[in-house]
């Protein structure tokens, strides 16, 4: 559907020794999540849909993890640590609600900005959430 080629736009896969990393990025047009906050907008929970359909049918594990793109050293209150551990939370919480069993969630951790996929820590592509399924050989 035109809605799901929307959604597809903000995922990139990659395997690492962990596992196959799903990653869902914001896009300079389309965030996902409403503001700088951890709830999530309308294509996250479209992408959660499809994940949950996608990896439902594999018996492995999943981590999730949230990281978020750095902000100004000025500020009074640097919200990256909490803000990347609620929306890792919210991710969870969409695709415990969309029928993926929780018993195979294995961890959800906030990375806050301290890993960058951009040279320019500040560019809203370093807002992702990685959803990993895990090897079973680990």
């Amino acid at each position: 559907s035109m809605t799901m080629q929307q959604a597809l736009r903000h995922v990139v896969t990659k395997v690492t020794d962990e596992g196959l990393v799903i990653e869902i990025f914001d896009l300079e047009d389309m965030a996902l999540f409403e503001g700088e906050t951890s709830t999530p907008a309308p294509v996250l929970s479209e992408i959660a849909r499809a994940l949950t359909d996608v990896i439902s049918g594999a018996r492995n594990g999943i981590a999730i993890n949230g990281h978020v793109r750095a902000y100004p050293a000025t500020l009074r209150q640097n919200p990256v640590w909490a803000l990347s551990s609620a929306r890792a939370e919210a991710m969870r919480a969409l695709l415990q609600d969309k029928g993926f069993p929780a018993a195979r969630l294995k961890r959800v951790v906030g990375h806050a900005d301290r890993k960058p996929v951009t040279a320019d820590p500040m560019v809203v592509r370093n807002n992702r959430l990685e959803v990993v399924l895990l090897r079973r050989d680990r």
